[in-house]
């Protein structure tokens, strides 16, 4: 099993191992029937992932198939699967491994190649940009920028310390945990106007793959939020999932929607609106305690919070997950900035108990461990809510700026 922890809403990410084994039964898939065979309905997954991570399986890792192709062709295409949907981060990023196209070359007005550094709290991912079109449901999205990690041109040895100082390399679908990830959060572009600017911590220009040096790359050439650049439906995404029983099931399937409130099928229906900050967070109550930097993320597998009454798995190196002696049921209070304020029940269960069973497990909706601090993210201030949350429910991103029926983006919505 693998652990992911989103630090940040644009694109940090932890991945570490996890334990994992035999004993226990009464497992089996649950799905839930798509909205619709609409345009604008994608199929996506839940399961271990892709087929190197057969021996270190992913758990609640959601799963989506795109097709990119080369800029302007319809026969020049590659459909990918396993690209983890991620509502905390923004753009498409593909493992350089899977990729068998020759994507162009992203390059500023001197011809130095865009090379972009996404760090995260235990290491980095490196590579450049690449422009492609891509298909996905009935959606398309042409000329985008996309980031290829790992990429043989642009090897992570040579990344400048500024971006390899955190950690490892994260290069290959195995550290990865995924062939890419598309990044469908509320916020269009991956940095912004911060990185429109010098210094930035993210782009870089490299005349060769061994000469980088850091430089602004404006928003509007920044790896961003694919389905912003739909035609329609482009305005938000929904992603629907069933519920999963306590001793989860090995997988789950669900539907990701474009768009909110652009077709009969995406409707805001009863769902609440909580409006985010500038930098994407809404307030949680937990036991008391406010957490005012909080988020909602599809791109976690847990639910990340600082509870110092709960046991920690024995071997917190390889299982970073809480292991009460017996299942927990929990609640606390999710405020929007527009004050808008629900309640949400949730259960902890011991790590190990979920994984030692006879079916290995991908989806688990009573998981969940303390976040991890760093620089520049203080996990004691934040309850992440990754994709348990997801289950059993229909969750709304809206985008930054774009107007739905629930007024102007950005918001989550349940």
């Amino acid at each position: 099993m693998r652990a992911i922890i989103a630090t940040a809403l644009i694109g940090a990410l932890l991945s570490a191992g996890c334990g994992g084994g035999g004993g226990g039964s009464g497992l089996g898939s649950q799905s839930t029937q798509p909205t619709g065979p609409a345009a604008n309905v994608q199929a996506v997954i839940v399961d271990g992932g892709p087929t190197a991570l057969s021996n270190t399986p992913d758990v609640n890792t959601l799963f989506v198939t795109v097709t990119v192709c080369v800029p302007g062709s319809t026969t020049s295409c590659q459909t990918i699967d396993h690209i983890q949907v991620d509502t905390g981060s923004s753009g498409l990023r593909i493992l350089g491994s899977v990729l068998t196209l020759n994507l162009p070359l992203h390059t500023d007005a001197s011809g130095a190649a865009t090379v972009e550094c996404t760090q995260f709290v235990d290491g980095f991912s490196w590579g450049p940009l690449r422009t492609a079109d891509l298909q996905i449901a009935g959606e398309s999205a042409a000329g985008i920028a996309v980031q290829v990690i790992g990429d043989a041109a642009y090897p992570d040895t040579s990344a400048p310390s500024a971006c390899s100082s955190v950690g490892k390399a994260e290069d290959t679908v195995a550290a990865f945990g995924a062939n890419g990830i598309l990044g469908v959060g509320p916020f269009i572009s991956d940095c912004g106007s911060g990185c429109s600017i010098v210094p930035n911590p993210i782009y870089y220009a490299c005349t060769s793959s061994s000469s980088c040096q850091n430089t602004a790359v404006d928003v509007t050439a920044q790896v961003s939020n694919p389905a912003s650049f739909f035609a329609t439906d482009n305005n938000g995404v929904i992603i629907e999932l069933p519920s999963v029983g306590a001793t989860g099931a090995a997988s789950v399937s669900g539907s990701l929607v474009f768009g909110i409130g652009t077709q009969s099928n995406n409707g805001l229906g009863s769902a609440a609106v909580f409006t985010l900050a500038s930098d994407g967070s809404l307030s949680t109550e937990y036991k008391g305690q406010a957490l005012p930097e909080s988020f909602i993320d599809s791109g976690s597998n847990g639910f990340f919070f600082t509870d110092s009454s709960i046991p920690g798995c024995p071997d917190p190196q390889q299982d970073p997950f809480y292991c009460p002696s017996s299942t927990l049921s929990l609640s606390a209070t999710i405020t929007g900035q527009n004050n808008t304020s629900s309640p949400v029940n949730f259960s902890i269960a011991n790590a190990d108990s979920l994984f030692n069973q006879s079916i290995v497990i991908a989806a688990a909706s009573d998981l969940g461990g303390a976040g991890i601090s760093n620089s520049s993210f203080n996990a004691t201030q934040s309850f992440d809510w990754g994709l348990p949350f997801y289950f059993g429910r229909h969750v709304f991103t809206a985008f930054e700026n774009r107007n739905t029926a629930g007024g102007m983006g950005p918001y989550f919505a349940f």
